[in-house]
This record gives C-alpha cells, structure tokens and sequence, in this order.
C-alpha cells in the first residue's frame, strides 16, 4: 500500500512543541510536571539539560524523545517554545539564542540579574517577533487574581501595602517529590556559573561586593523580593498606577539572610516590604496586606512548591458601628503553574496578549537594583 504524502500539511498549531530548558528545582517541581499534564496545550518532547543523571530520570518519567546536553542540539529541532528554568546567570544568553531562533519564550524569574541582560532579550525579542513572558506565576493565582476585584478604584484609598515573607529555603516543600539532584555535574562547571553570576551581580551593584552584600543582592533582592514586587506591580497596574523607578528605602540585615525594601504611592500612601531567609524554622508565610480607606484586603500565600494548597485571600470591612465583617474566599484550587502555562500557550497562539511582558519583569528589576544601591550606601 501506497504511503500518504504529508509533507505540505500544515500542523496544527494548537498544540505547541515545547522544550523546558534546565530541570533544577523548579524545572522539576513544577513546569516539567505540568508540561507533561497539559499535553492537550504542548507536546513536551525535548528537555535540555547538562545532569545526564537528571536527563535519564525526567525522560523516562515524561516519555520525552529528545534529551539533550545544551541548547545548540535542541535549535536543529525547531521546536515552538521553550521555558527557561536555567540559573539566573544564563536567562539574557539562553533568552536572545531562543527569539533569534524563533522560538517563543516562557523565562523564569529573575528575567535576568542585569538591566543590560534585559536590553538583551528585548533587542531580540522585537527583531524576532516572537513572544517572551515572564513567569511570574503568582500573577496566575486565583486569589490574586479575585484579590484585583476588590480593590479601591482610586490608588488615593491604599494607605499602606504591606508585604512580609519569611521563607527556609526549599527543602520542607520539595522532600516528598521524586526529585533528582544533579550530583554527576562536575565542579568546573558549578564554578562557571557562580562566577559568571558574581560577574552580572557586581554589574548590578555598581562595584564590589561583600559576602552578605552579594548574598542579599543575589538571594533576597533579585531571587526572592523579585516575586512580591511582581505581585505588588499587578496590584497597581489595576489602579493604573507605574511601579516607580527608585526605591525610597533599601535595607539589608542578618548578614543578607534579610532585605528590605519601600516606596511611596501617589496620596500619600505606602509600600513596605521585606524578606526574611529563616532555615531553622520549616515554616513559610508570604503575607501581602493592602490597607484601604474603608477595607483590607489580606493575601496569604503557601510555599511555592506545594500543589493544590489555595492561597488565602481575606477582605475586612466595617459592618456599621464597631462590628467587623470578614469574607474568607476560596477562588479556586486551580494551580498558578498551570494557569501561567495556559496563559503562555495562549499568548503564542495569539488568543490572548502576554500577560506579564518584559517591560513590566525590567521595571520590577530596575526597583530592586536600587533598594539594593540604597542599602549598600
């Protein structure tokens, strides 16, 4: 029998050709999980990788057909998209190879430790055409998302948002997932990516650095106050409110383990946020509090690792005289991993605009650079 001639189909776009880039911890915790649950959205058939130890695993866990070692083998394979899940160091490089290639981009944060590396990816992103989202995943919670539903119309009622995180690192949250660790890398190549991390963060400081100072630069400003600031900027681009360029205020503390960071909203209001890294507690708590006129509006969020663990959202209101009314909602136990990925696919399909772009993820970095400068001074 005769063989069909298929080579002048067109393939059905709908379903996207995706490679995850880098399988550390949240490439393994979470978009390799998803990517492979949402294969009515993406075909996860390529992971890109350096652990041959972690390719192995997560290939014969995923059934992905291509494993390889760095992405020069995968750009040959034309895929559609790819997410970044790299260390920071790589996001600008791996970034601009993928647009100028065609390749659509999901990059985690930090977009990148630099404001040059942001002029990277953006350069080749509009020579490319092609999309690059952020994924600030918290952007996607639903109780974020039904957080913006309740907040004043006018920025001028926000008197203070308050945001206070203290976190253990990973550990308690990811022990119970089968996750491999790339113990075969070798010690040449960890090397590599700590100095060239060392390079872009004395870029972003201006100069050198002391231990703590890096530590806070590179852990609590850019690796973690970068997700709250995320979130503090979809707050106020609902009000129609710019995330300032400068931070008023910058403060490191604990030897870097803690930072600190605070600006002024227009009427008189204010944003105070720090980060605490606090190993000898298991205990995580992301609390962010918007302190209105006539409400408060309360967003608890779980660690990021933990799934289907709804983030809490409380709104507080006077109910006449001195009683308090407090409405407790549950949006959803839909996954904001997920829903970023959906978000993504529909950004490449041209369904829906990217929702969280690179101007908004160089904003949100331009602001911590300078806590940190403020706090260095």
């Amino acid at each position: 029998m005769a063989q069909l001639d298929r080579s002048n189909e067109v393939r059905d776009m709908s379903r996207l050709r995706i490679a995850l880039i880098g399988a550390g911890l949240v490439g393994q915790a979470e978009h390799a999980f998803y990517l492979w649950e949402e294969r009515d959205r993406f075909d996860f058939f390529a992971l890109v990788e350096p652990s041959a130890a972690v390719r192995t695993a997560l290939g014969a866990r995923y059934s992905i057909k291509h494993l390889l070692a760095n992405i020069d083998e995968l750009i040959p394979l034309k895929p559609d998209a790819a997410v970044i899940a790299a260390p920071d160091p790589f996001h600008p490089s791996l970034a601009a190879e993928l647009l100028a290639a065609g390749i659509n981009v999901l990059c985690e944060k930090p977009l990148s430790l630099t404001l040059s590396g942001c002029e990277q990816i953006k350069t080749a992103r509009d020579q490319s055409g092609k999309v690059l989202q952020v994924a600030y995943m918290k952007r996607h919670d639903p109780a974020f998302k039904k957080a913006l539903e309740l907040l004043p119309s006018k920025i001028e009622d926000v008197r203070l948002i308050s945001v206070e995180v203290n976190d253990p690192d990973h550990e308690p949250f990811v022990s119970h997932l089968p996750m491999i660790w790339p113990a075969d890398l070798p010690v040449s190549m960890r090397d590599a990516v700590r100095n060239l991390g060392s390079t872009q963060l004395q870029e972003s400081a201006g100069g050198p650095m002391t231990e703590a100072e890096a530590r806070a630069l590179g852990g609590g400003f850019l690796s973690s106050l970068v997700h709250d600031v995320a979130v503090v900027h979809g707050l106020l681009i609902a009000m129609d409110v710019a995330l300032p360029a400068e931070a008023s205020h910058g403060a490191i503390f604990d030897g870097g383990r803690g930072v600190q960071l605070a600006f002024g909203l227009p009427g008189g209001g204010r944003v105070s946020m720090s980060h605490l890294n606090l190993p000898g507690v298991p205990d995580y708590t992301e609390r962010i509090s918007i302190y209105c006129r006539d409400r408060i509006i309360e967003l608890t969020f779980p660690a990021p690792y933990l799934r289907h663990e709804p983030t809490r959202l409380v709104l507080k209101r006077s109910a006449g005289g001195h009683a308090l009314e407090c409405v407790d909602f549950r949006a959803s136990f839909e996954e904001a991993f997920r829903d970023q990925l959906r978000s993504f696919h529909a950004a490449v399909t041209g369904a829906a605009p990217v929702a969280t772009p690179l101007e908004q993820a160089q904003a949100d970095i331009q602001l911590l650079i300078s806590a940190f400068r403020r706090a260095k001074t």
